[in-house]
């Protein structure tokens, strides 16, 4: 038993999985190594194919209770099933990277160590549940082209892809007003800077064809109902709605148009958001004219 693989059983411990979870996530990522050397890699996520028989073999269970197991693990978000018929399903680990960094690179430039500190840094503040993936990580440089003041050059300037990344979720929490956990799905789905730019377009956009459509067929109340400040149950049903779309069209191979795919989804989405809203606005008004509402006393001659 090697040291990576004994590190990974403890840090599912740390998690709170039990014993049966631990060993069955940590031979799930370990064979995780191998598909990198494979090149199984989709959408940035390692992955693998295991039959639940093999694993209730190693590790000495029942295969119903491998199965219960695997639940917790998808429950957890240690992993994403695409379940098939009478084949192995597919285990993606969006967090093998995570468990299984290189330490020569992490230490190979200043840089790379002041951006290893930062993602630290930012996962206690928005992922706790969840960590951008290894590419979020690789340091793209943006190169400033050389200036002379006086008689000095400026050096290139290096902005690593997480500082990028950073910069772009700090953007969405304080001026888009997104909430910490969808800020936290979205970034544990993108796989880099671009990504998340793509995903928060996406739901930019179609909330506001949503709005301008409704306002045009008379429903003023659209803007208002779409507000996440006034909603107070828009944000965490977009979050959950969200997390279920990107994993169905990044495990689905059907879906060919994927922005288009959820485009469409989110305009269902916040058309019926409004109606629901709409709907429990209706209902406070009712209950508030009828509240004080008193049926008058008649005294009757004796």
């Amino acid at each position: 038993m090697n040291n990576q693989f004994t590190k990974n059983f403890v840090a599912f411990e740390e998690d709170g999985l039990n014993p049966t979870a631990s060993s069955v996530a940590t031979h799930l990522y370990d064979y995780g190594n191998l598909s990198v050397k494979n090149g199984w890699i989709k959408n940035g996520m390692v992955f693998v194919k295991c039959m639940r028989e093999s694993l209730a073999k190693k590790i000495n269970v029942s295969v119903d209770t491998i199965t219960r197991t695997l639940r917790i693990l998808e429950d957890k978000g240690w992993i994403i099933v695409k379940r098939q018929r009478n084949a192995a399903n597919i285990y993606f680990l969006p967090k093998y990277y995570d468990l299984n960094l290189d330490t020569k690179q992490q230490n190979a430039t200043l840089e790379n160590a002041n951006c290893n500190q930062n993602q630290t840094n930012f996962k206690q503040s928005f992922t706790n549940e969840t960590d951008v993936t290894s590419k979020s990580s690789k340091n793209k440089q943006i190169e400033i082209p050389k200036t002379k003041i006086g008689n000095e050059e400026n050096k290139q300037i290096h902005i690593s892809g997480f500082d990028r990344m950073q910069n772009l979720v700090d953007s969405l929490k304080q001026k888009a007003c997104f909430g910490h956990d969808l800020i936290n799905i979205l970034v544990k789905y993108s796989e880099n800077t671009g990504v998340l730019y793509n995903y928060a377009q996406l739901i930019f956009k179609a909330k506001k064809t949503v709005i301008a459509k409704l306002i045009q067929n008379g429903k003023p109340e659209a803007k208002d109902a779409l507000r996440f400040e006034n909603n107070i149950s828009l944000m965490p049903e977009l979050t959950e709605f969200m997390k279920s779309l990107i994993i169905k069209t990044r495990c689905t191979k059907s879906i060919k148009n994927v922005a288009g795919y959820i485009t469409k989804a989110l305009h269902e989405f916040f058309t019926d958001a409004v109606g629901g809203y709409m709907s429990i606005e209706r209902h406070a008004k009712l209950s508030k004219n009828t509240k004080d509402f008193r049926i008058p006393i008649i005294q009757l001659d004796k």
